[in-house]
């Protein structure tokens, strides 16, 4: 991030790049982009506009998801203006490339983060994560007393900055080890393909 940081501008133009290159077909308002990006309100109008004036991103009317307003019984679809990848845009599918070779995981990052959330006995990489987009699952933890509400926190953190939604699954040790007898499709499609184990600490 530091690299692309000093030679795109900031943290949060990059990942804003990575948010809308990684997911061609999503359309984003300001404040998905602050909630997905992890940004504030002001750099997100900022780096909008700066995208738009590349031709990177056009704007694009679509509907929100429904909301119940006060006083009423029905649910209302929110209309808003948002932002969508230029699809026609010259250089987008180099820019990809250079977006996701230079997508850099730090694994000493990744268990870092990940430190408090109980006692991880197994903790692997797939999929997007090491460049496998056709894997099933990008992060597989399994250990005891995990604290999944915090998982989640530190999962949409790392999403914000790979700008793309991540695929994981938690499970305790008992139930990985008898997904692995059972020839499980979710493990199976993990373990016996191409990943990273960050932690290993299972005998099988």
């Amino acid at each position: 991030m530091e690299f692309l940081s000093k030679l795109l501008g900031s943290p949060a133009r990059v990942k804003m790049l990575r948010l809308f290159v990684f997911n061609p077909e999503r359309i984003l308002d300001r404040e998905l982009v602050v909630q997905a990006a992890r940004v504030t309100p002001a750099t997100a109008t900022k780096e909008l506009m700066a995208l738009a004036r590349a031709d990177l991103v056009v704007r694009k009317t679509f509907y929100k998801d429904p909301i119940l307003r006060a006083g009423s019984k029905v649910m209302k679809k929110r209309k808003s203006i948002g932002w969508v990848l230029n699809q026609q845009y010259a250089h987008i599918v180099p820019l990809r490339r250079f977006l996701r070779d230079t997508l850099s995981v730090s694994y000493t990052d990744v268990r870092k983060r990940l430190k408090g959330v109980g006692t991880i006995r197994l903790l692997v990489l797939s999929g997007f994560l090491i460049g496998e987009k056709d894997a099933g699952l990008d992060i597989l933890i399994v250990g005891n007393k995990l604290n999944e509400q915090e998982i989640k926190i530190v999962i949409r953190s790392l999403e914000a900055e790979f700008g793309i939604e991540l695929r994981y699954a938690v499970m305790s040790v008992d139930d990985y080890q008898f997904r692995r007898r059972v020839r499980d499709k979710l493990v199976r499609d993990v373990m016996d393909f191409p990943h990273e184990a960050l932690i290993d600490q299972i005998v099988e």
